[in-house]
């Protein structure tokens, strides 16, 4: 059977020239777009710099995410000055003629992680720990292009019934065994229960065969053209265990925190620390950095993520030098910051949604025209000018941003309503009585909860019976998953590079469980079709649904703050719109 090797130039595309400027919404300037793809025609864009060329600070859900400015590197020392100063590296010495070895890297969180385990959930608290410990089999360099991480290669039959994974050898897990096929078939098949995303490839593989330790072959009752884009590193990704560890855990939890990353878990100490050490043995890949891609240099000994649920907590703290790098804060703390020489404070490209998710399976969210009922009464921009401020977000109707090819407005007239009386002819044509909607928040993420209260004060005015109730995030979480705890939620889906990663388009068991037979319909050629018009197409006819059967209500794109300490160095190398990547980076006085 003849087969093509999906390389890095197979996976190269075309550009797009549409990205938005990190600065145009503070300072006014100029714009600079590029573009990139990836398997399947996947292609997306990112925003750069409007000053210098944007090469590794491109920029992924439910927070905030990162800036990129590329920190001003040491110069090598002078082999004949610094011979005498001994081969191996000692504190504060430069390692492989770059950074700073050393030191324990604070990040102060909102809050608690509902779990360790990325094959559970897609909260980006989560995700920010625990790719620091575990990897998957493809990620995402600096141009958003899918590449290969514990892969070494992916080769597709021409007809696309045969996937041939071949994987690195040599790769350890933090437990000291190597990795082989036998837990990547085992991770794969685990992840696939869990994820819907997952769930949707493994339904069409007829059969796994591990060929040998490094080698399997994934036979397939059609083809599946976003394989390794499914396969991808993102939020609820296909992370790698020991197959041991699987064998001792269910689908709720891991029996052990052990995977094949930079960094290991060490302590959980609940509201005071979560800590992660450099990994010894880790075998990481030999490429130039670029993104999530390539090398990871461990500088830092510790990662240490500490719960700190108040903003301005974490502000001050910031301020006082207790952490280098600020999970979430406020927009309104730019100004704050922008001037104080203990934190360097950026303005990311718009890099998510602000959303309330809809609970379409029970309660009284289940009715549809009461649903869009709620879609009429909402006026977008007052609520995201009170949760995020004048600057700081932007009108659009697209679920996938405008700086990646798959933008739209497909659906656009049912967008920002703002028409009371509209919501009210629809809820009478519901049999809406006046029953309580439960709208639940967290203040943890301060523009969440403007969010709930804002909308809760439309909604009002507009003839609904509603009752905000306030939990923490890791609460939330975990509540959201039962249908019966409430009616509408509120978060924000982070920066996607392809739209099988939306949580919603991932199957049906999102909490929301939007399942309509329309849905499912055009989620196939979405994940199935080889070529990217017949994907967009699909994309498009979701987006309507998205509109028509409203099971979440966008109300418009976010524009976040990232705050940093300036002792942290090197913070260039993971894409601006994704999560941050805490490899490749240093600490300096």
């Amino acid at each position: 059977m003849e087969s093509r090797k999906l390389d890095g130039q197979t996976l190269r595309g075309f550009l797009s020239e549409n990205a938005l400027s990190r600065r145009t919404f503070l300072k006014r300037s100029a714009v600079v777009g590029l573009a990139v793809p990836s398997v399947s025609a996947l292609l997306a864009a990112c925003g750069g710099d409007d000053e210098e060329p944007a090469e590794d600070d491109e920029a992924e859900d439910e927070s905030t995410d990162p800036g990129a400015d590329t920190e001003d590197e040491e110069e090598p020392a002078e082999d004949d000055e610094d011979a005498d100063e001994g081969d191996d590296a000692e504190e504060g010495e430069e390692a492989a003629g770059e950074g700073q070895v050393g030191g324990t890297l604070e990040v102060a969180l909102i809050g608690e992680p509902p779990t360790f385990d990325l094959h559970q959930t897609t909260a980006t608290i989560v995700a920010l720990i625990c790719w620091h410990m575990y990897e998957p089999l493809f990620t995402w360099d600096g141009e958003f292009e899918v590449t290969e991480e514990l892969a070494e290669s992916l080769e597709v039959s021409d007809d696309g019934m045969l996937n041939t994974l071949t994987l690195r050898q040599g790769v350890m897990f933090h437990n000291g065994d190597e990795m082989t096929s036998a837990d990547v078939v085992a991770s794969i098949e685990r992840w696939g229960e869990i994820s819907g995303l997952g769930g949707n490839l493994m339904a069409l593989v007829d059969n796994i065969e591990q060929v040998d330790d490094y080698t399997i072959e994934f036979n397939m009752s059609e083809p599946y053209g976003a394989f390794a884009v499914a396969l991808a590193r993102q939020n609820q990704g296909c992370a790698i265990y020991p197959q041991s560890v699987i064998e001792s855990s269910d689908e709720t939890s891991l029996a052990e925190n052990i995977g094949t990353g930079p960094y290991q878990f060490v302590e959980h100490q609940p509201d005071q620390h979560i800590i992660l050490e450099r990994f010894e043995d880790y075998v990481g890949r030999e490429e130039e950095s670029s993104g999530y891609a390539g090398a990871k240099n461990q500088y830092l000994d510790q990662l240490r993520f500490v719960p700190v649920p108040d903003d301005a907590s974490r502000v001050s703290g910031l301020q006082a030098g207790d952490y280098h790098y600020l999970e979430s804060i406020a927009s309104d703390n730019y100004e704050t910051l922008e001037g104080d020489e203990n934190a360097e404070v950026e303005v990311l490209p718009p890099d998510g949604w602000a959303t309330f998710v809809m609970n379409t399976e029970s309660g009284p969210m289940a009715n549809q025209t009461l649903r869009q009922a709620v879609q009429a009464a909402l006026d977008h921009e007052e609520i995201l000018i009170g949760a995020w401020g004048e600057d700081f977000y932007r009108l659009d109707p697209s679920i996938m941003l405008q700086e990646t090819v798959w933008h739209s407005t497909v659906g656009e007239d049912l967008y920002n309503i703002n028409d009371p009386e509209r919501a009210q002819e629809l809820m009478e044509e519901a049999g809406y009585e006046g029953e309580t909607i439960r709208i639940m928040t967290t203040e943890e993420y301060a523009e969440q909860f403007a969010y709930a209260t804002i909308g809760e004060q439309q909604l009002t005015d507009a003839g609904f019976t509603i009752e905000v109730e306030v939990f923490d995030w890791s609460t939330l979480v975990e509540r959201r998953n039962d249908p019966e705890a409430w009616d509408i939620f509120t978060t924000g889906i982070s920066f996607r590079v392809d739209p099988i990663q939306l949580p919603p388009l991932q199957g049906c068991d999102w909490p929301g469980w939007w399942c309509s037979d329309e849905k499912v319909e055009w989620n196939a050629p979405l994940e199935q079709a080889p070529e990217f018009e017949d994907r967009f197409e699909a994309f498009e006819e979701i987006q309507q649904l998205f509109y028509e059967q409203v099971p979440m209500i966008k109300f418009g794109d976010t524009i976040s703050i990232t705050a940093r300490s300036p002792m942290l160095q090197n913070f260039q190398s993971t894409p601006t719109q994704l999560q941050p990547a805490f490899w490749n980076i240093w600490l300096e006085e």
